[in-house]
């Protein structure tokens, strides 16, 4: 049979041509636009947004605030140490930023406790695909959120900042030396989602995984990292522990003292820190993927 007169089969019975597979971009494609829309229907997605906007406007006004007082004489100044944990929203004090707190639990665990509370996940995986696919773009989708969020909310801190010293009268600070710290401070945030969703994939439970990323960071990391270094040859493990290692990526500090240390928790240089934190994130999330994928689909 001919080109031409296949041509003309298909042309009269097209409801028995079988289409074509389509290429993996288009079904990453469809599936990264699923699960955007499917977020951005959620309220709670809007109201985080809208609070971290809040947010980081207030933080900018507030920068002024942060300036110290020269210790001889002059007016006072914003050191890039109180700018980076400014714009950071304080993760060394807090053990995790406050954009963490507003973000990662709905752009990271929402899509995946709105699912299982739902049983929308078979609708999912027939709308995408595959299991495999509906997975990834649920941790693409929250990790580029948060990193959309979190550039913008840097942005309005800093043009509200800049505005408010120069209204204040104070001198801006180095704004250039705060670039490799919040830059860190950007990845941390991109891959504090992926490490919520993946870990909520895993133990099928929001309320878990929540609590665990409130308590591990604030109380349980240190506790572990106490007893495991009395093993012997264990010493110096908790420098190794990841929201230890994220809070040392992000610190602007290049010496601290003794009080920034102990908040810090860890004595890794901000790169190593930085390749630890996301290293587990990926590590998570490949258990995630793991446990996903064996799921029954109510």
């Amino acid at each position: 049979m001919s080109t031409a007169q296949v041509d003309e089969v298909r042309a009269a019975s097209p409801e028995r041509v079988v289409p074509g597979t389509p290429l993996a971009g288009t079904t990453l494609n469809r599936a990264l636009s699923f699960e955007y829309m499917r977020l951005k229907g959620l309220r709670s997605t809007w109201v985080a947004i809208a609070t971290m906007a809040a947010l980081s406007l207030l933080n900018g006004v507030l920068l002024p605030t942060e300036a110290v007082e020269p210790k001889v004489s002059g007016q006072p100044s914003l050191e890039v140490t109180q700018l980076v944990d400014s714009l950071q929203f304080n993760p060394i004090g807090m053990q995790i930023p406050l954009s963490a707190w507003l973000l990662v639990f709905v752009l990271g665990s929402g899509p995946f406790a709105t699912e299982f509370r739902h049983r929308t996940a078979q609708t999912a995986w027939l709308t995408i695909g595959t299991r495999g696919l509906s997975y990834a773009a649920k941790l693409l989708v929250g990790a580029g959120g948060s990193l959309a969020i979190c550039v913008v909310g840097l942005a309005l801190s800093a043009i509200g900042g800049a505005t408010a010293l120069a209204v204040t009268g104070l001198a801006q600070p180095h704004w250039s030396g705060a670039c490799g710290p919040l830059l860190r401070y950007l990845i941390v945030m991109t891959f504090l989602p992926v490490l919520a969703g993946s870990l909520t994939a895993l133990i099928r439970s929001r309320l878990l995984s929540v609590l665990t990323l409130v308590l591990w960071p604030l109380l349980l990391e240190r506790v572990f990292g106490l007893v495991i270094q009395r093993i012997p040859g264990m010493a110096g493990v908790q420098d190794w522990l990841p929201f230890a290692a994220a809070r040392a990526a992000m610190s602007g500090v290049a010496n601290p003292d003794e009080l920034t240390r102990l908040l810090i928790g860890s004595d890794l240089a901000p790169l190593p820190g930085l390749g630890v934190f996301c290293s587990f994130s990926a590590l998570v999330a490949t258990c995630g993927w793991l446990a996903y994928r064996r799921q029954e689909a109510s």
